[in-house]
């Protein structure tokens, strides 16, 4: 069985209408104020209350979704919309590997693919052991979460790197890790101590980075900038997380 994750999206513009369509000549139920409507291959449709958008058999479906005029995304999933506040909330519920690819092209576009194949395993990892960081769904889609981008083509690097990944996670002391990573520390990056964080879990090293750039985020876990430099200097994915985070392992999760 596949493990899922549920991600609010699109929650930056607040809107107050999303308009769906199908994609790749799917069939879309969707189902709104009592009504059931059936998309098949073309057509939109513009939805200002809750809704829910599945396949016609209420499993996962390719759907466009968009805030119109703002911003336009592909997803695969199933897709609720719930009113709140005098806006709507999207939440699409899609398994854990498609979100890992989608946030690696968000995080790590044009990287070397060992830091590509990193991102993954990070992500990953956060998306197992962090559930529960918003009311009602797991993640957003910004870097208050991670990052996220449509789902990358077959073929494509992000999409690569998840699959030579897939399943594989940090854990420490036999729990996976809601690893952290930031753009750049700047030349080492910090525990949490040095942060003013409290100490849970994974206690976190500060290590130094090849690269010494300007900093970019809260230095805690990978830096992306020095994970790219280590895989341009020849790195596997594990040297670079065994780099980052000392003291834990690479291993199998459940799917």
């Amino acid at each position: 069985m596949l493990a899922l994750v549920t991600i609010g999206v699109f929650g930056l513009f607040h809107p107050v209408e999303l308009k769906v369509e199908p994609i790749h000549g799917s069939v879309l139920a969707i189902e709104s104020n009592g009504r059931r409507q059936v998309l098949e291959g073309r057509g939109s449709v513009t939805l200002r209350s809750a809704a829910t958008v599945t396949a016609r058999n209420g499993a996962a479906a390719e759907f466009v979704l968009s805030v119109p005029g703002k911003i336009r995304r592909e997803f695969r999933g199933r897709l609720t919309i719930r009113e709140e506040d005098r806006h709507l909330v999207a939440i699409v519920e899609m398994d854990r590997e498609t979100a890992v690819a989608s946030i690696v092209a968000a995080e790590s576009p044009g990287s070397p693919f060992e830091a590509q194949k990193t991102q993954a395993v990070v992500s990953r990892s956060f998306l197992t052991a962090a559930r529960g960081r918003h009311p009602g769904f797991d993640f957003c889609d910004t870097t208050h979460c991670q990052f996220m981008r449509e789902p990358p083509a077959a073929g494509a690097a992000a999409r690569r790197a998840q699959e030579a990944t897939n399943g594989l996670a940090l854990t420490y002391q036999g729990r996976t890790v809601a690893a952290l990573y930031s753009a750049d520390c700047g030349g080492h990056t910090r525990t949490l101590e040095d942060a003013g964080w409290r100490v849970e879990g994974y206690p976190y090293f500060g290590v130094e980075c090849p690269v010494r750039g300007d900093i970019s985020g809260h230095r805690i876990g990978l830096c992306q900038a020095g994970a790219a430099e280590m895989a341009r200097r020849g790195s596997t994915f594990r040297q670079i997380l065994a780099h980052y985070f000392p003291a834990t392992l690479i291993e199998a999760i459940e799917k």
